[in-house]
């Protein structure tokens, strides 16, 4: 059962293993627990062969569950952005949006990007601490 959808921040800490806090606790989660959203892969996408290249990209797909960005959570993401009307919409509002309509956990080392959205519901951890 998906319990974690991973911020891009937290995928790159995987591709390169390290910090070892982020690598060990991947490594205590079960297989199907940790989700990859659709826009945090586009975001790994604008990377490719700059930061990553295209073997650890396929590695890391391979450990994680594929999420794709749905209506559920284009929905929350409308929700969001007329909650929060004075933030700029971005990526960062769309995984939180998806993990919301997933009911999860966003795992990122960036917990200020997200802590706007705490109100609205949305639960946050950081590996990395």
């Amino acid at each position: 059962m998906l319990r974690y959808l991973l911020d891009t921040n937290i995928c790159i800490y995987l591709m390169k293993e390290q910090p070892e806090s982020v690598t060990q606790r991947f490594s205590a989660c079960k297989p199907g627990e940790i989700g990859l959203s659709s826009i945090t892969w586009a975001e790994l996408c604008c990377g490719l062969d700059v930061h990553n290249s295209q073997t650890e990209m396929a590695a890391l797909l391979s450990r994680l569950t594929a999420k794709d960005f749905d209506m559920d959570a284009a929905a929350i993401f409308g929700k969001l952005s007329q909650q929060f009307p004075a933030r700029r919409s971005s990526f960062d509002r769309m995984i939180a949006a998806h993990a919301l309509s997933l009911g999860v956990t966003l795992v990122t080392n960036n917990t200020a990007d997200f802590d706007l959205y705490v109100g609205a519901g949305l639960v946050v951890e950081n590996w990395a601490a």
